[in-house]
């Protein structure tokens, strides 16, 4: 598929801070000082140099909370960091004690650097803290405990959840919240794989409800090949399945109660809907698990769509099939609301896609007064060469819809193979306002 065609009519400089060392200005073989405060990923960290923080890859063993001397180097895929000697931590000052000369006054102590965060349990406590909220010891525990059992690339993933429930439910059953993203943002299988399995419960039954009818005649749809050669296509092909999907249910079931209206069987249409249904009458364990693990991830894709000030954040997960294989794509656009809709001059779309070719490309598009730019990462090796060929007909494209495009960057990235939601996707996503959209708007 053409990658321009996906993104034609809703493309824009990218907000992301970049993974490398341009913050800092370093040339390579350079020697500086620096304090390693996180991990983000791998031998990705984030570094602090005097009052300047960065992201670096660093090769060498390091501590988080150490400073060390770093030297510059650089290979093909760009600058990183290798540590050549640690700096000594500078011992605390003790309190001193209370003299007579001084009055009573206990004098000031020096200045002391705040300790990086370095364990779960901190971690977990500033994110709350953030909200104003106090935390039971018993829930951090319980916190502590469902993250740490995780794989390393698993926990970065679930810090990141916490930080979306704690600032939409507080702390109120966060460990069983906390949980159930973790099981249906981390799913080893895609949508559609787990739509088969309940596909083929559905066929045990012998005379099927008009539910169950329904139900696999959304499957079935959500099943068929996708080929997108065209943006309408592409368009059409996504509005049918956000439709299907049904993440909206919860909201159309409450303007029902408002209005006094009755709600009926009959009126079930959509995905979660059909399954929140189904799975009263499912008989096997297995059957049950199947219909439990796909209502958990897509009320995790809904808590990913909420309201931050006078921003929306939308979360639109897009299961497909192409070339006999399942994919689930994903979109997360941030913008003000004009009129009760979402305003298209003011706006981010992050778009992570799973392409044939492509293989895994995050496309993050700003738009600003009508000024677009774009930044993919990627892990192509020919993606720099195909953006230059196609920047002038997608600039021709942008300037026939009134938008200019004033910038298209290309950032490498290793290819990994993520479960469920890729956790670089995530912490874009939900980063702070600050870090994303500009602060004008």
């Amino acid at each position: 598929m053409n990658l321009w065609q996906l993104i034609q009519s809703k493309v824009p400089e990218s907000m992301l801070n970049k993974t490398s060392l341009d913050n800092l200005s370093l040339a390579p073989g350079r020697v500086f000082k620096a304090m390693v405060t996180e991990q983000l990923h791998g031998a990705l960290f984030a570094i602090q140099k005097g009052a300047v923080s960065s992201k670096a890859v660093i090769q060498g063993e390091v501590k988080v909370g150490e400073e060390y001397l770093f030297q510059v180097k650089k290979d093909p895929k760009g600058l990183f960091l290798v540590p050549t000697e640690k700096i000594p931590t500078v011992p605390r000052a003790l309190p001193i004690q209370v003299e007579a000369k001084t009055g009573g006054m206990t004098p000031a102590r020096p200045p002391q650097t705040p300790t990086p965060l370095q364990t779960t349990q901190e971690r977990i406590q500033a994110i709350v803290a953030q909200k104003g909220d106090n935390i039971p010891a018993t829930t951090v525990k319980e916190l502590v405990a469902v993250i740490e059992r995780l794989p390393a690339t698993e926990k970065e993933k679930a810090i990141e959840m916490l930080k979306v429930l704690a600032k939409q439910n507080g702390i109120t059953n966060i460990p069983d919240k906390l949980q159930m993203m973790i099981g249906g943002l981390s799913d080893k299988e895609t949508t559609i794989q787990t739509l088969t399995k309940v596909e083929a419960s559905l066929q045990k039954i012998t005379l099927p409800t008009p539910a169950q009818e329904k139900l696999m005649e959304v499957i079935q749809k959500m099943q068929q090949p996708q080929t997108l050669h065209t943006k309408a296509e592409a368009l059409q092909f996504i509005r049918q399945a956000v439709t299907l999907l049904g993440l909206d249910f919860e909201k159309g079931l409450s303007d029902l109660i408002r209005q006094g209206q009755p709600f009926s069987e009959g009126k079930l249409e959509q995905l979660k809907p059909l399954l929140m249904n189904y799975l009263q009458q499912v008989a096997t364990l297995e059957e049950k698990a199947a219909v439990t693990q796909l209502i958990s991830k897509l009320t995790g894709f809904q808590l990913l769509s909420r309201e931050e000030g006078n921003l929306h954040h939308i979360f639109i997960p897009i299961p497909i099939k192409m070339h006999e294989e399942t994919k689930d794509w994903y979109v997360h656009i941030s913008s003000k609301k004009k009129n009760e809709m979402l305003d298209p001059d003011y706006c981010r779309i992050v778009l992570m896609l799973d392409l044939p070719v492509f293989s895994s490309v995050m496309v993050d598009v700003f738009v600003q007064q009508k000024v677009v730019s774009i930044s993919l990462h990627h892990s192509y090796p020919s993606m720099e060469k195909l953006v230059e060929k196609s920047a002038l007909l997608l600039k021709e494209s942008l300037s026939v819809k009134g938008f200019k495009l004033s910038a298209v960057k290309t950032e490498w990235r290793e290819h990994e193979e993520n479960e469920g939601v890729p956790v670089d996707f995530l912490k874009v996503i939900l980063a702070p306002n600050e870090k994303g959209l500009d602060i004008k708007i």
